[in-house]
């Protein structure tokens, strides 16, 4: 390149692609979360100079028609020596390149093209294998020579790495730019605290073919060996972010054909579970429904609930121990987690509303059948695995995942609210399938003296690991706003006859008694609007489906019956101090936990 083709001016300089920018502000810095134009800018950027990609006429039927635009570029083929195997990511796959400062984006070769590295795929085969010897013959290793000297053994494997097989997915290229947005600090444990959505861009169900070559002649056999080595570290997942459910492959068949690659031996938990609400937006508001949501929701309460027996240091290091991250120092958990479920299960929506003039929409998902994996990553004590077990049972009594957890379904308990097409979507709601009847938490009684016991046993289940890990009890965080001890938090519950019998959910939308309204107050929380920031409320409202032992001792979900709760963390103001006074006194509630 002569220096006549270099930038002679800033105008001159927009004309370089923004990745080749400076990740710096009006410059190529992509990490803008509430405008999604320079992120798109780059997936374009970066896709133009790609092999053509389908038109996306019917998302399962690409058609290959799109005008190639540049020098053409093929997609990379391994040599006849290389033995190849597809593989199919379900959802999403990172492979962070490290080269941008603030931005996480795939590893992308000299074409253009992302591909998973072969260093990478190395050591994930070398990690998956069971024995000294198969490590030692097909990664290489050290031997000790006659002389007492060391040196290094090379394998006889060669690890060509991965590489897309089509476009096909790329024709979706308003799923490349991902969001992760970590809420915590905010929603658990101080109104206070920063948090903002971050940028990162993710291949989205990308299909992949893998490449080994060997420096010797390998029978069928030994070749199946190794293939079922490479699928024993696919079923760890691949990538970053794979204890939030990124990462994990599927086999591709010579007949078409998908098979799961799992290993049942790192299922700690299993559940079965159906829900609906609303599912996430990516920035250019495509819905999208995000697995991840299982993890984000799980750590929060492991928080919550620590953070009542224990102080704040020892409740953030020991979620971190269990759940991983990078506060303070990188860790990796000891716990991921995966979402398995059909297409065919999963029904994606929109709920269109109109408040004045402007038409909005809000993507919904209804999902009939999904399978929540809690899969083992480290060492898992018998107290750790006990409290995992009433971690998923709380997270299920007493709300839910994804977006607006902390409201029931408004679509399926107040249907009314929409009458007039001019109400937002709220809330969400799941329940636990028959497959898995031994997470639900029964109760027989009309006293519901079972979900006080459950709550109780949930706390002494925490304490008990949290001793195992060499820590005493003492006290907990008294300014967090969600702090799980009885002198921050009240739960209050009635039985509901069926799903219209709900008392609490007009409350929310206006007054309770005598002209009383918690609707827009501290405890209920509110929308961005006339100029305050959005602010999450303080109380947990939950529909939780009835379940029983009949007669003869099988569970069974009891008639049409619904335990309605209220999880409220009283802020000592006046409108908060007077609803409670009503719930104990003039409404059909009963308090179940907290000392108040």
């Amino acid at each position: 390149m002569s220096k006549s083709d270099l930038p002679q001016s800033n105008e001159d300089a927009n004309f370089v692609p923004l990745m080749f920018q400076a990740q710096i502000p009006d410059r190529g810095k992509i990490q803008y979360a509430g405008n999604v134009e320079p992120a798109s800018k780059w997936v374009n950027q970066w896709l133009k100079g790609c092999p053509p990609a389908p038109e996306q006429v019917d998302e399962n039927v690409p058609v290959w028609k799109r005008q190639q635009v540049g020098p053409t570029v093929k997609l990379p083929e391994f040599g006849a020596h290389v033995e190849t195997q597809e593989y199919q990511i379900r959802w999403r796959l990172i492979t962070n390149s490290g080269q941008d400062e603030d931005v996480i984006r795939p590893v992308i070769g000299a074409k253009g093209l992302p591909f998973f590295p072969g260093s990478s795929m190395k050591g994930g085969f070398r990690r998956a294998c069971l024995t000294d010897a198969d490590r030692s013959r097909y990664c290489g290793g050290e031997e000790v020579t006659d002389g007492g000297e060391k040196r290094t053994v090379p394998g006889i494997l060669r690890f060509h790495g991965g590489y897309p097989v089509d476009m096909t997915s790329w024709a979706k290229r308003d799923r490349l730019v991902d969001l992760v947005h970590g809420q915590q600090s905010y929603q658990v444990m101080r109104s206070s605290a920063s948090h903002t959505a971050n940028v990162q861009i993710s291949l989205y169900k990308p299909r992949f073919k893998f490449g080994i070559s060997s420096t010797k002649p390998l029978s069928e056999e030994e070749w199946d060996t190794i293939w079922k080595i490479w699928e024993r570290a696919l079923a760890n997942g691949i990538g970053s972010r794979v204890s939030a459910g990124y990462g994990y492959v599927d086999k591709v068949n010579k007949n078409g054909s998908i098979t799961p690659i799992e290993i049942p031996e790192r299922v700690i938990l299993c559940a079965y579970l159906s829900g609906q609400g609303l599912t996430a937006q990516l920035l250019n508001r495509t819905g999208e429904f995000r697995p991840n949501m299982f993890k984000a929701v799980l750590r929060g309460h492991t928080l919550r609930l620590l953070a009542g027996i224990t102080d704040e240091t020892v409740a953030k290091e020991l979620t971190q121990k269990i759940w991983g991250g990078i506060d303070g120092k990188a860790t990796v958990g000891k716990v991921g987690i995966l979402f398995t479920y059909d297409d065919s299960d999963i029904q994606l929506g929109e709920h269109i509303y109109r408040p004045k003039s402007k038409l909005f929409s809000m993507p919904t998902y209804n999902l009939q059948r999904g399978r929540l994996d809690l899969l083992q990553v480290g060492e898992i004590s018998p107290q750790l695995r006990k409290f995992l077990r009433h971690l998923l049972r709380f997270s299920m009594l007493l709300g839910g995942f994804g977006k607006s957890w902390r409201r029931i379904h408004h679509k399926l308990f107040y249907p009314n609210y929409f009458n007039n097409g001019d109400k937002p979507m709220i809330g969400c709601h799941w329940e636990i399938l028959p497959e898995s009847e031994k997470l639900w938490v029964l109760n027989n009684a009309p006293s519901l003296s079972a979900i006080t016991q459950f709550l109780q046993k949930t706390q002494e289940i925490a304490i008990a690991w949290l001793q195992s890990e060499g820590y005493e009890p003492n006290g907990y965080v008294r300014d967090w706003r969600e702090t799980w001890h009885p002198n921050n938090v009240q739960v209050w519950g009635h039985i509901a006859g069926d799903k219209s019998d709900s008392q609490a959910i007009e409350w929310f939308h206006g007054g309770y008694f005598a002209q009383q309204s918690i609707k827009n107050s501290e405890l209920t929380g509110w929308a961005a609007k006339r100029g305050f920031d959005s602010q999450v409320g303080r109380i947990w409202h939950r529909m939780y489906p009835r379940y029983a032992k009949n007669k003869v001792g099988n569970l069974i979900r009891f008639k049409n019956e619904y335990i309605e709760l209220l999880t409220i963390f009283p802020d000592g103001s006046e409108e908060t101090e007077q609803f409670l006074d009503f719930l104990d006194g003039q409404s059909k509630f009963n308090k179940l936990w907290g000392n108040q």
